[in-house]
């Protein structure tokens, strides 16, 4: 039997990142699983710090990053309705981060969200999704950008 305490979940704040945010949220209720919210700060970023939530509490994101007021809100509303999560903000190449925090915490799934690129926009931007999909030893569930169709019907 498989169990599912932990999932950890990247988000860059994008539509496309939102659907990963919602699918985390409704899978960790249904299994009774802690969530992490990460947000990946780039290398070349002047903000160093590292912020965790803890004791039910959101801390603000250092300097100019902060939490952007939606995420916030929707974040503390699903807490007050029980939801078992934090949010940390990490610096460095996000596939890299996404991977190393996943195994490090010891999260049992990963769910972000994949802009699904093609061609040739995906060889130009890349695609953290795919790159973390390769690498990650841990299961990954990629939630696509039309994914907000099928959430908004349910």
């Amino acid at each position: 039997m498989i169990h599912l305490s932990k999932i950890l979940c990247p988000t860059d704040y994008s539509a496309t990142s939102d659907n990963a945010v919602r699918y985390a949220v409704e899978f960790a209720r249904k299994v009774g699983a802690h969530v992490r919210f990460i947000h990946i700060l780039s290398s070349g970023h002047t903000t160093a710090n590292i912020v965790s939530g803890q004791d039910d509490s959101i801390n603000s994101v250092a300097d100019d990053d902060d939490l952007p007021e939606s995420f916030s809100t929707v974040l503390m509303a699903e807490k007050e309705k029980g939801l078992d999560a934090d949010f940390r903000v990490l610096k460095g190449e996000a596939p890299k981060v996404i991977t190393e925090q996943a195994s490090a915490w010891g999260a049992d799934l990963i769910i972000m969200g994949s802009h699904g690129r093609n061609g040739l926009h995906r060889l130009i931007m890349g695609s953290v999704a795919e790159e973390v999909f390769r690498s990650s030893e841990i299961p990954v569930l990629l939630v696509k950008q039309d994914a907000s169709k099928k959430i908004a019907a349910e």
